[in-house]
């Protein structure tokens, strides 16, 4: 992050919405990002996963760092985040070590979809500056992770196809029917949202599985497990559309998960985190829905799409009742101000 020490910030340009926006998000990201990586580093005894997971608390950190300083000069308060006191550095072990290389894999994938979004949305150039690092510094969390998952034999490769003879134009709407009346197998395309939403998903059921069991809050409990219940279904009916192919499942992470009972974190961050992977899940439905060519498939994903928004919903106001969750900054309510 030395890089930007000689950036000077123009001051005569101030940040947009948009931008405010993207730092802002990202200060809450870190800031639980950085809560945990600081107890899997308590915990993890791999050696070789140990500096991968160095590296990323060592990126949330500098962020924060950065993103204060933005804050300061725009003279906007400093979002609260979180801090020490939404993880227990002393509790026993929740995930394996395997799972902690997923996770990072995972939320890495996660984060360059995040900053590609971000960048496009920023107008100053040291903004877009930053994010540009941001994006490239991730790019090199997703290589090392996912290079240490292969060289380990633990990632699951997505499925491989047969080179057709030629090329080919669609004929006839059938194309579009699939299973209901043209029956034709997925294209390319579809079984790429289908393995690599699954491999979210899986994640996502990991975690929360693992968070229900140490929720101190017995609604927040219940409301977790629910969510479990949820990423059971959407895995179970993604799975059939790649078994009725004959093709392979990505593997599952739920083995990893431990039978502790003992937070690590505080149940705000982890109804935060559960947010945030719900919202990657609506995410990758959404993008699964405009590209899916078969109609089922995009009738699916907009049903699990719809499912996913309304526990979405009601975790937030689990937040809201229990004054956990931060508000971004507002735009000026112009009709208050005028009375």
């Amino acid at each position: 992050m030395d890089d930007f020490k000689n950036i000077e910030t123009p001051h005569n340009v101030r940040l947009t919405a948009p931008e405010i926006a993207n730092i802002w998000s990202q200060y809450q990201n870190d800031t639980m990002a950085i809560c945990v990586y600081k107890y899997m580093l308590e915990i993890v005894e791999d050696i070789s996963i140990r500096p991968i997971l160095e590296f990323s608390l060592s990126l949330a950190e500098g962020h924060i760092t950065i993103i204060k300083d933005y804050f300061t000069k725009e003279k906007f308060p400093i979002p609260h985040g979180f801090t020490e006191a939404d993880v227990n550095l002393s509790a026993p072990r929740l995930f394996s070590d395997e799972f902690f290389l997923s996770y990072t894999y995972i939320m890495s994938v996660n984060g360059l979809a995040g900053y590609a979004a971000a960048l496009s949305t920023n107008i100053r150039r040291d903004i877009r500056d930053y994010f540009v690092k941001c994006q490239n510094e991730t790019m090199e969390l997703f290589n090392k992770s996912l290079d240490l998952l292969l060289e380990k034999g633990i990632v699951s490769r997505p499925p491989y196809i047969n080179p057709p003879e030629q090329n080919e134009f669609i004929e006839n709407h059938l194309f579009m029917e699939g299973v209901f009346r043209g029956k034709r197998p997925v294209s390319c395309v579809e079984l790429s949202n289908l393995y690599w939403d699954l491999k979210k998903i899986q994640l996502s059921k990991s975690v929360t599985m693992g968070f229900s069991q140490v929720a101190k809050s017995q609604e927040v409990k219940k409301y977790l497990w629910r969510g479990v219940e949820i990423y059971k279904k959407h895995i179970e009916t993604l799975e059939q559309i790649l078994t009725h192919d004959h093709l392979p499942k990505p593997k599952s992470e739920e083995a990893e998960v431990t039978n502790s009972t003992i937070a690590p974190f505080s149940d705000r961050l982890m109804l935060y985190h559960k947010g945030v992977l719900g919202t990657t899940s609506i995410g990758v439905y959404g993008s699964a829905v405009g590209t899916s060519q078969r109609t089922d498939l995009a009738l699916k994903y907009a049903l699990l799409l719809t499912e996913m928004a309304t526990y979405m919903k009601d975790g937030l106001d689990i937040m809201i009742k229990n004054k956990w969750a931060e508000q971004p900054p507002l735009a000026d309510d112009r009709e208050k101000l005028s009375n």
